[in-house]
């Protein structure tokens, strides 16, 4: 779930160790997303098989904490945790060394695969500056669909 929602939501590790449970309305499928670094916080949906995923994560919890993601000891997870999760993800997977800024460049990238716009995509990232959302749009091949 962790993995699937960083990469979903763009989220940046210190984004998501922040994240708590009421930042998620599961009744109306929102994910209330604070973004770091001055950026623009902003709602997004949530998807079915991530609702799901979360309905399914906060029901085996025993526990009134307020953060989305614990450890085993019952604490938010740390970017040190996050760090070996996505590693770990990542070899198993067999693409080698990953680390969890990849999930947020990911989102961006695909976002600009499936054609949407600079701005969007900017404004879904978080980003105050087109610049920075520039390069995810730059080499999508799709953008030069229907120009003859």
């Amino acid at each position: 779930l962790l993995i699937l929602m960083m990469f979903r939501h763009g989220l940046r590790v210190s984004e998501a160790i922040a994240l708590r449970r009421d930042d998620a309305d599961l009744a109306q499928s929102r994910l209330w997303v604070t973004r770091l670094k001055n950026g623009l916080s902003v709602e997004h949906p949530v998807e079915g098989d991530e609702l799901r995923a979360l309905r399914r994560w906060l029901a085996m919890r025993d526990d009134a904490l307020p953060w989305l993601f614990i450890s085993e000891r019952q604490q938010p997870l740390t970017r040190q945790a996050v760090n070996y999760i996505v590693g770990m993800a990542g070899k198993r997977a067999g693409l080698g060394r990953a680390h969890p800024h990849m999930l947020r460049h990911s989102c961006g990238f695909a976002l600009a695969n499936r054609g949407y716009d600079l701005r969007l995509i900017q404004d879904y990232l978080g980003h105050r500056d087109p610049r920075h959302t520039a390069h995810y749009t730059r080499t999508a091949a799709s953008r030069f669909d229907g120009l003859w």
